[in-house]
């Protein structure tokens, strides 16, 4: 195992994690309300609002209600959207403003313990989200209104953190590359926005064009989410899932280290 990856077994990469999680006890009744509320407002306004207007929804040869279509796609963006913006708006913020980062560097903590540890807890930040979003399907499956095969809803938690460590990885990656926080708008609004929406959350997706193949082949939030999906509407594990997980694996062992040295020359100046 290369220093690269060995250093997010270490304790240094936990004691950064420890550190974040210390930080965010201070403020958790605040911090947890909007993880909340936003699947709440969204499966009432989508879900049911919208929901109304499509009784069902075809997808896969059966037909659905659109509200049970919808839930397994929150789960996904939930872990997604959670994890890129703790790695990228809030790493920034600690790297650049708070200058968090130079406090743990004066220590026995390295650049890559630094990495490791924004990724781990932007991971684990997006799991704990994503099984609030569970609580509140649970909450619409017991007034009836939605039904999953629950005996399954704990197997995707460690998929989700896997793909929101896969996600944080590449939130990181724009942080070492932004030269300001004011030119984050660039990669959500030209990446993050066309990868969240189109990938199977809100909407079936579809295409018989070689490009509409291809990005669906290679889009790890599609088949995370059509997998969650096929598993909690069905109760099957399935292809989606494995492809998911290669795809995530991929996306962390190729971009930590990228991270680690662009981040590197940013923050110590070295080559």
């Amino acid at each position: 195992m290369t220093p690269h990856y060995r250093a997010a077994f270490q304790w240094q990469s936990r004691a950064v994690l420890m550190r974040h999680f210390t930080v965010y006890r201070r403020n958790w009744h605040t911090a947890a309300l909007p993880p909340l509320l936003e699947p709440i407002i969204l499966l009432l306004a989508f879900g049911v609002g919208l929901g109304g207007f499509i009784p069902e929804l075809a997808w896969r040869g059966h037909s659905v209600p659109y509200l049970a279509y919808l839930a397994p796609g929150m789960l996904a963006y939930t872990a997604f959207m959670t994890a890129f913006f703790q790695a990228l708006f809030a790493a920034y913020i600690r790297m650049h403003y708070q200058k968090t980062w130079e406090g743990q560097l004066i220590t026995q903590v390295r650049l890559e313990h630094v990495v490791w540890g924004e990724a781990l807890w932007a991971a684990t930040l997006g799991t704990c989200y994503a099984l609030i979003v569970i609580l509140v399907l649970a909450g619409f499956s017991i007034t009836g209104w939605i039904q999953l095969y629950w005996s399954s809803a704990l197997l995707v938690l460690p998929l989700l953190f896997l793909a929101a460590l896969a996600f944080a990885s590449l939130g990181l990656l724009f942080t070492a590359l932004v030269p300001t926080i004011d030119h984050m708008n660039i990669p959500f609004f030209l990446v993050i926005m066309p990868l969240g929406f189109a990938s199977s959350t809100y909407f079936p997706l579809a295409g018989d064009s070689l490009w509409a193949q291809l990005w669906l082949t290679l889009n790890p939030l599609h088949h995370l989410a059509e997998g969650v999906r096929l598993l909690l509407l069905t109760g099957a594990m399935n292809q989606h899932l494995l492809i998911a997980c290669g795809l995530f694996l991929l996306m962390i062992l190729v971009l930590i280290p990228i991270d680690e040295r662009l981040l590197r020359r940013r923050v110590l100046g070295e080559g």
